[in-house]
């Protein structure tokens, strides 16, 4: 099959008659063409098939734009990985004019949510990236976008906002997963721990409600809980739970904290399935003290929401879902290495 030739604008502005500019600033939407002139030009798009070159059309605006990327501090093992994922559309962008400001929040710090409104009314952001989880949050992501900055979500949603679009996984399929994995390693008998640190965030609802409904599909499995454990103090808390994880077959620790279980006498010779890699985590794969994490891809949660509000702001793409939902991939000890 012969190669198509790539159409110019040069090509197209010989075919109409007219100037290369003026054919130009018809493709990037600059003004000044006669809306006949803008017709015929969108005709001949059309007709010779005519793409114009991204990485052209961003060279061409010559715009420097600063994008703001919010960072919780825990857990800070997960929250790196996302961190490569911007740096990542840091380097594939930065000639283009893409510069990231970054802040890093405590979900424990109330000032958080005035540290943002501050940095968004500074005027030095282009756009904002962050995760929604925390409601207060909402107001805030509200007022940036009618200021005229766009905004997204990553990794935890904000849907009651004005935000453009989330990238992150669908919390309610990573508890459905969980739960098919731990009824089918159970040969569809025995009971399961569901362990939480919180009753009432988004994440771990949504995780708990998927969790509930694979397992109605295993009557033969019976479920322990939620029970409701403190971060701060994840031994503590363990040691309270004593007496229902001695009942259980399988523990399924649907926050961060499937580490502390792993090196918890309470938790030996019971199946236990968590969330999420760390260097720590993988250890415990590689030891046997966990059998299972299910991964959400956090590096596409860092990079994409980066890039697709990058050419949003320089390009006008439009977005084309409302939310882009990453993979979910069950890690065990033969493949934990490739996820780290």
């Amino acid at each position: 099959m012969s190669e198509r030739k790539r159409i110019t604008k040069k090509a197209i502005a010989e075919q109409l008659g007219l100037s290369i500019s003026t054919v130009d600033r018809a493709l990037n939407g600059r003004g000044g063409v006669k809306p006949e002139t803008y017709r015929r030009i969108m005709e001949a798009v059309e007709q010779l098939q005519y793409s114009v070159n991204t990485s052209a059309r961003l060279l061409s605006k010559g715009r420097d734009v600063t994008i703001g990327v919010v960072l919780p501090e825990y857990p800070a093992d997960f929250w790196v990985q996302i961190a490569r994922g911007v740096e990542d559309a840091i380097l594939e962008l930065r000639d283009f004019g893409l510069h990231v400001e970054w802040i890093c929040v405590s979900d424990t710090d109330e000032s958080s949510q005035k540290t943002i409104a501050d940095w968004i009314a500074s005027g030095k952001l282009d756009g904002l990236a962050l995760p929604g989880g925390n409601l207060d949050y909402v107001n805030v992501i509200d007022s940036a976008i009618d200021k005229g900055i766009p905004v997204c979500t990553f990794n935890i949603d904000a849907p009651s906002s004005k935000r453009l679009f989330y990238v992150g996984c669908d919390y309610a399929n990573a508890g459905r997963l969980a739960a098919e994995l731990m009824a089918k390693l159970l040969r569809g008998h025995g009971k399961v721990a569901l362990v939480t640190d919180s009753m009432t965030s988004f994440q771990s609802q949504q995780k708990i409600i998927g969790f509930r409904e694979e397992l109605s599909y295993y009557p033969g499995v019976k479920l322990v809980g939620p029970l409701k454990m403190e971060s701060e103090e994840p031994e503590l808390s363990i040691r309270h739970m004593e007496h229902d994880l001695s009942a259980v077959d399988g523990i399924y620790v649907s926050n961060a904290e499937v580490h502390s279980f792993a090196i918890s006498p309470f938790a030996n010779d019971k199946l236990l399935i968590g969330h999420d890699m760390s260097p720590h985590v993988l250890q415990d794969l590689r030891s046997g003290s966990i059998t299972a994490v299910i991964c959400q891809d956090p590096w596409r949660q860092g990079y994409l929401p980066v890039k697709k509000l990058f050419k949003y702001i320089t390009l006008g793409e439009d977005i084309a879902k409302t939310a882009y939902i990453t993979r979910l991939e069950i890690v065990m000890r033969g493949n934990a290495s490739f996820y780290i």
